[in-house]
C-alpha cells in the first residue's frame, strides 16, 4: 500500500508541475523502509539491480525528474515532449557519490515519455480515498460511503447521527467505563491478596502504635 500511495503522489505532484507549466518545481517527500521496497517490487525494479532486492540503508533517495530534448526557449514544452527519468542512491549521496538513473517498468530506457509513466503508474496507483478503500477491502469509517451495494451510505449516516452518542459524550463515557474496570481489578486483587489500604499518618506511627480513636 505504501507504493502505491506514493506513486499516486507522485503522478500528482508531476500532473501539478506541468499543468502549472513549471510555475510549481518539485514536491519533497521523506518515508520509511517499507515504502521504499513497496514501490522498487511495484516498478518492477528488482530486475535492474540488487540495490532493489533488499532493505535500503539510511538516507536512501528516490528522484523522478521531468526531462526534454525540446527547445524551451519559447516556454514550458508540451506535455508529448516530455519524459520522466528515474534516479536511485543507497545511502547518503554526495558529490563523489551521485544518484544513478535506472529504467522503470522493466524497460531498457532510462527515461520514459511522460504517457507512458502515466499510463503505467496509474496501473497500480492510489490517488483517491476510494481507491485507498477498495485496495484494502475496508467498508467502516470514511470507506462506508463506497462499501459495495451500500450507495446513499454517507446520507444515511448524517440521518441517523441525530439518535446517536457524539464523540465527545462517547469518549467520557468510555473513560469512566475504563476507570471503573480498572478500580474494580484493584478491589479485587487487594481482596484475594489481603492487601489493604493504610494512612500515610498510620504509617508514620509505627506498626505498633496505638490505633486512632475516631470519636477524639
Amino acid at each position: 500500500m505504501g507504493g502505491m500511495q506514493l506513486a499516486g503522489e507522485v503522478l500528482q505532484y508531476m500532473t501539478d508541475i506541468i499543468s502549472s507549466n513549471g510555475t510549481k518545481k518539485m514536491g519533497i517527500q521523506f518515508g520509511a523502509y517499507a515504502t521504499f521496497l513497496s514501490f522498487f517490487g511495484l516498478a518492477s525494479l528488482p530486475k535492474v539491480s540488487d540495490d532493489f532486492t533488499g532493505i535500503v540503508d539510511y538516507a536512501s533517495s528516490m528522484s523522478f525528474e521531468l526531462v526534454t530534448n525540446a527547445d524551451v526557449s519559447s516556454g514550458f514544452p508540451h506535455k508529448d515532449d516530455l519524459s520522466i527519468r528515474f534516479l536511485f542512491h543507497n545511502g547518503t549521496a554526495s558529490n563523489t557519490s551521485e544518484p544513478t538513473a535506472y529504467p522503470l517498468f522493466g524497460g531498457s530506457s532510462n527515461t520514459v515519455s511522460w504517457k507512458d509513466f502515466q499510463s503505467n503508474m496509474s496501473k497500480f496507483a492510489i490517488s483517491s480515498t476510494e481507491q485507498w478503500c477498495t485496495k484494502c477491502a475496508n467498508s467502516t469509517g470514511a470507506c462506508a460511503a463506497y462499501a459495495a451495494g451500500n450507495k446513499g451510505a454517507a446520507s444515511a449516516q448524517q440521518q441517523g447521527r441525530g439518535n446517536s452518542i457524539s464523540p465527545a459524550i462517547g469518549g467520557v463515557i468510555g473513560a469512566f467505563v475504563t476507570l471503573a474496570v480498572v478500580l474494580g481489578t484493584l478491589a479485587l486483587f487487594m481482596l484475594l491478596g489481603g492487601f489493604r489500604l493504610v494512612s500515610k499518618k498510620r504509617m508514620a506511627q509505627g506498626p505498633h502504635a496505638a490505633p486512632v480513636d475516631p470519636k477524639a
